[in-house]
């Protein structure tokens, strides 16, 4: 039906606004399917929420939900990026389920018939049918009368896929209407009290000329500073928060990415400039690139300055006879030549005003065509706006092209694709310009199966030798001269590898139960372009992350504050007695710095130490200090304080909005630790 194949045709995945429009997500990035022995072991589950086991059955009919939703929109659920996109909107659903949508009704927050009635179909309509193209006008805006016919249609479709659609809609509009009002009730719930409020207006408003002297840290490790194993481990015990770590490995990889031959590059050459001959001559272009190139036929006109980028082909479409085939380019391994295939002198954008007809009533469409071309009456037209090539193209608006050059009269276009009849008038365009629309033969220099088997008998002959051993994986890399790339702390749900978007099939190998530290992996293949030899040099549990590991970060912060510390009692017994700062530079072999309008609560606040504004923001008045900051040592003087009024109220909400927002983003943290959510998506996915 109609109703159906606009869908199919307006709509991008929803699902994808459901997630986006989510006040919290708890979403990891899941891969292909594993395998179904992993899917189905006992000892596997999808994950965990408010203690709750999500089976791998469970997930997995919540994702055909949406698969299925995806079909009747017309997408195609099949590539990697729709794939993603649909399982994150289940795990999102799931969690919402059994998650959010308690914890907004605890919250006391609820939303009622009369109020889904109301941003359904009533006077304040919600922001996810709002952003859809289903229910928009010409100018694409939201049209309430779209909206409404969709709806009315629903009981005539015996299908029962326009009402399956509008109870999706409905229930993301509910998620939505709640995520909404969980979002207002936390922005309330940061407000400044009067006091609070003065305060922050009178300090940000006050204002010091600072001298300073500044004396900074020598590079390099302190040998002075020594820090004992006790002091390493009081401060992993009272920082040990921070080093809860999910299960994460150390590995080192060697990768060969196949990449064409000479010989490919040769073959792919003799290839093209076979072509290239039949392409000077030949009376049909669209046809030879659709059967020849590899690249698809653009239908775009372009102007000189659009070519400007590839000057062979500006050259021969403005300043060489008509029908001259270009000189040959060659980059990012493809060869290519361009021709001619159409001028017109067009303009870039034009204004349009529309009439629509269904297909069935051509002549009445006629009729009004005949009439309008005696004398427009802009009155019985609908507004359009202005369309450029990019706009017709982008949305298929086949026969619209017309529009650029145009007599200022109406024409008809019809569609069969929605089975309407457009009457168009154009009042008003851009200044016409020649422009061009060009053929391009193209040659994507590919590698060629002996280039191939070159490249994976070089990685077997590697992965073979290595016999599973990271000794042996290390000696021979290094007899080979072959780099050897570490990742750290990889994660279980890590996708990405060097240039390889689609690595999982490391990570499963990565992470399976069987793989031990010092075990080096079988030759993997990824993308059908990349081969990947791995070893694990570190396997980490899922924890507190083990003290030993830590020590060397913990032994740098440690050192680095002894080493100021000691500084600053050096400087201080350095200037003991001396009364300006002049004296004090010249002592230190330094010089003196200035820093006028200095506020504690104004943005310098982000550029500046934070150890010297505190301290200035204490500071009395024509009195020398010294403090110790994170990079070396400061003396400095209040030389005044003003008092001003450049923060506002305005100012005063405006951080606490920022304060609200940063609330809002650790909240998510907050209430996944609370629910005690486990993703293990990645083990099968």
């Amino acid at each position: 039906m109609a109703v159906l194949e606009k869908i199919r045709v307006k709509f991008g995945i929803l699902i994808t606004v459901l997630v986006a429009l989510a006040l919290l997500s708890f979403i990891l990035d899941p891969q292909t399917l594993r395998s179904a022995a992993d899917r189905f072991s006992s000892d596997n589950k999808v994950g965990t929420m408010n203690g709750k086991s999500i089976t791998y059955k469970e997930y997995y009919d919540e994702l055909g939900n949406y698969t299925e939703i995806a079909k009747l929109m017309g997408q195609n659920p099949s590539s990697e990026e729709a794939q993603a996109q649909l399982r994150d909107a289940a795990w999102q659903s799931i969690f919402d389920n059994q998650v959010f949508i308690p914890k907004a009704t605890d919250a006391g927050l609820a939303v009622g018939e009369e109020e889904m009635m109301d941003i359904t179909k009533g006077n304040n309509i919600s922001p996810v049918l709002l952003q859809q193209g289903m229910f928009t006008d010409g100018n694409g805006a939201f049209s309430r009368e779209a909206l409404v016919n969709f709806v009315q249609s629903i009981d005539s479709d015996k299908s029962g896929q326009a009402a399956a659609y509008w109870s999706f809609l409905e229930e993301s509009v509910y998620r939505n209407q709640l995520y909404a009002k969980y979002g207002s009730l936390l922005e309330k719930s940061d407000f400044l009290t009067d006091l609070e409020k003065a305060r922050m207006i009178a300090e940000s408003n006050t204002t010091a000329d600072v001298d300073y002297v500044f004396v900074s840290m020598p590079l390099g490790n302190d040998s002075t500073v020594t820090v004992s194993s006790e002091e390493i481990r009081r401060y992993y015990n009272e920082h040990k928060e921070q080093y809860n770590q999910p299960a994460n490995r150390d590995i080192e990889y060697v990768m060969w990415e196949v990449v064409p031959s000479s010989q490919d590059f040769a073959d792919t050459r003799e290839e093209f400039d076979g072509l290239l001959e039949e392409f000077r001559t030949s009376d049909n272009l669209k046809s030879f690139i659709t059967l020849h190139s590899d690249s698809k036929w653009n239908p775009y006109y372009f102007t000189e300055d659009q070519l400007a980028v590839t000057p062979e082909f500006q050259q021969t479409a403005f300043h060489e006879p008509l029908g001259t085939t270009s000189p040959v380019i060659s980059d990012e391994n493809r060869y290519a030549a361009a021709r001619v295939a159409d001028v017109r002198t067009m303009s870039d954008s034009a204004r349009v005003y529309y009439k629509v007809y269904p297909l069935t009533q051509e002549s009445d469409a006629d009729a009004f065509v005949a009439e309008q071309q005696k004398k427009v009456d802009l009155s019985a037209f609908n507004e359009m706006g202005w369309l450029t090539q990019d706009i017709v193209l982008s949305n298929n608006m086949t026969g619209f092209d017309g529009v650029f050059d145009a007599p200022q009269r109406a024409f008809k276009v019809k569609d069969p694709l929605n089975q309407v009849i457009f009457v168009l008038y154009v009042p008003e365009r851009t200044k016409a310009v020649k422009k061009v629309q060009l053929a391009t033969l193209v040659k994507n220099v590919l590698p060629s199966d002996d280039t191939y088997r070159d490249f994976q008998m070089k990685a077997v002959e590697f992965a073979d030798a290595c016999d599973g051993k990271y000794e042996n994986f290390k000696k021979i890399a290094q007899e080979q001269d072959l780099p050897v790339i570490p990742v750290n702390n990889m994660v279980q749900s890590a996708r990405r590898l060097g240039p390889a978007d689609n690595a999982r099939e490391v990570v499963y190998w990565v992470f399976d139960k069987k793989t031990k530290e010092g075990d080096v992996s079988d030759l993997k293949t990824v993308d059908n372009k990349y081969y990947f030899v791995t070893a694990v040099t570190k396997v980490r549990k899922e924890g507190y992350a083990d003290i030993r590991d830590m020590a060397p970060q913990i032994k740098t912060v440690l050192s680095a504050r002894k080493s100021v510390q000691n500084k600053l009692e050096e400087v201080k017994g350095q200037i003991a007695g001396l009364t300006s700062l002049e004296q004090v530079a010249e002592k230190l072999g330094t010089t003196v710095s200035h820093y006028p309008g200095l506020s504690f609560g104004s943005i310098q606040y982000n550029q500046t130490d934070p150890a010297l504004v505190g301290a200035v923001a204490a500071a009395d008045e024509g009195k020398l200090y010294t403090v110790g900051g994170t990079i070396g040592v400061y003396v400095f003087e209040v030389m005044n304080r003003t008092a001003g009024n450049f923060f506002s109220d305005a100012d005063a909400a405006t951080q606490l909005a920022r304060k609200a927002s940063y609330h809002s983003n650790v909240l998510q943290n907050v209430i996944a630790n609370e629910a005690e959510i486990k993703d293990n998506r990645a083990r099968f996915f």
